[in-house]
């Protein structure tokens, strides 16, 4: 990964993102941090600027650094050693990751400072959704939000182990309450995010 952020956006007083084009991949991608509890919670890092890290952490010291899947590694590795933090996966996505070793397994609705994954099967191995019991929902790639004219998409078929699974593994969202919905491929939404899954769910 060569791209950086240059500066991350507070969502609310707890919940900050950020995202930046990666000429790699070819498309931006996106990461979520959390003040929950003893401190900052990252998922899915991305890289950020030297200034503006040091002014999020300023909110809240780093205290974990969760992955949705095993492509998403991104900067985990320097913020590992930089901070002294453990790395938290979902079993299946622990078994995708082969740059290192996962210092946490966290089992379905387990919480982890306020947090619990969720597993998608069906998107991209070892997809898990992450509720965070302040109303936040955080997906990897199971859904996308790339385009402001087509808002909320299903991540494309040629990209799922099996689409018709990772729309149906996505229903098991609908039963949690959250208001916002942060994605590692697009902008959050932060009005009405269930009822625009749901919506897209339903089409």
């Amino acid at each position: 990964m060569t791209a950086h952020a240059e500066e991350f956006h507070a969502l609310s007083d707890t919940l900050f993102c950020w995202n930046v084009y990666e000429p790699s991949l070819k498309c931006d991608i996106g990461c979520t941090a959390l003040k929950l509890g003893p401190g900052l919670v990252v998922i899915d890092p991305v890289p950020l600027a030297d200034a503006a890290w040091k002014d999020l952490i300023a909110i809240a010291p780093l205290c974990a650094i969760l992955l949705t899947n095993g492509n998403h590694v991104r900067a985990t590795e320097a913020l590992r050693q930089r901070h002294r933090v453990p790395v938290v996966t979902a079993p299946l996505t622990r078994r995708d990751i082969t740059e290192f070793k996962p210092d946490v397994v966290l089992l379905e609705k387990e919480l982890l400072y306020g947090i619990s994954p969720i597993s998608i099967p069906g998107a991209t191995p070892g997809e898990t959704a992450f509720y965070a019991n302040t109303g936040v929902m955080i997906i990897g790639d199971a859904v996308i939000n790339t385009s402001a004219e087509r808002g909320l998409e299903l991540l494309p078929d040629k990209y799922c182990a099996d689409a018709a699974q990772n729309r149906e593994s996505l229903r098991k969202l609908l039963t949690y309450d959250f208001q916002t919905l942060t994605l590692a491929h697009g902008t959050p939404v932060t009005t009405h995010a269930k009822e625009k899954l749901r919506a897209l769910l339903e089409t």
